[in-house]
């Protein structure tokens, strides 16, 4: 059996659950690992970092070389449609990627995920991220309504994604990649998403097999 050791907050962990459950990847065990676990990262591939696949004795890390791999484990007849660049968003995201990450880094260690089970974990999670962010969660938090406006902005200025429901119900290789930090983006109560970006997001997740977090919004 081969394993897929992942943080179930991970945005490139996200990318290779997609492909994995899309393809069908048969006799795959999903490990979640508590975000202060180095020892078990660094045992595999002799660093900090997830996703890890171990398949045959060898653990690779890099999400998109897992995902490539996985894509020929899988179903042949289970397609992925080629990268269109005109759908590619990250040129949007990047430019405001501090934005989403205070939106969603004091969010998600606190809706009930297994990276999170134990205080250490959450600490371990919030002394890295904020540091990165220049500020504490609390902060993060008190200025929401600011960065929920410069999201908003971007996520109604984004290029049309194709569903996929307009194509045989299938995903696409840009579907991999946009919808992990959109998927974070559904952490954030009220956060206005346009009604077709909304349906995409909710189409990929059923047919990828992943999970969005409005219900759960904070």
């Amino acid at each position: 059996m081969s394993r897929l050791y992942i943080y179930d907050h991970c945005p490139f962990c996200v990318r290779v659950q997609l492909v994995a459950h899309y393809k069908r990847v048969s006799d795959l065990e999903q490990v979640v690992l508590l975000n202060d676990d180095e020892e078990s990262c660094r045992r595999l591939i002799g660093k900090k970092m997830v996703p890890i696949f171990e398949h045959q004795g060898v653990a690779i890390g890099e999400s998109m070389d897992i995902a490539r791999l996985l894509d020929d484990l899988g179903e042949p007849d289970r397609k992925i449609r080629p990268l269109q660049l005109s759908e590619a968003i990250q040129p949007w995201l990047q430019p405001v990627q501090a934005h989403s990450q205070a939106l969603s880094f004091p969010r998600v260690t606190r809706i009930g995920m297994a990276t999170f089970a134990t205080e250490s974990a959450r600490e371990y999670f919030r002394g890295k991220k904020e540091a990165l962010l220049g500020c504490s969660f609390e902060q993060a938090l008190a200025e929401t309504e600011e960065h929920k406006a410069v999201i908003e902005r971007v996520l109604n200025e984004l290029p049309p994604l194709t569903l996929p429901s307009e194509q045989g119900n299938t995903l696409s290789w840009n579907d991999v990649m946009n919808f992990p930090p959109l998927q974070y983006l559904t952490l954030v109560k009220d956060l206005a998403f346009p009604p077709r970006l909304r349906r995409w997001l909710q189409e990929v997740a059923e047919i990828g097999g992943v999970e969005l977090y409005f219900d759960r919004a904070i």
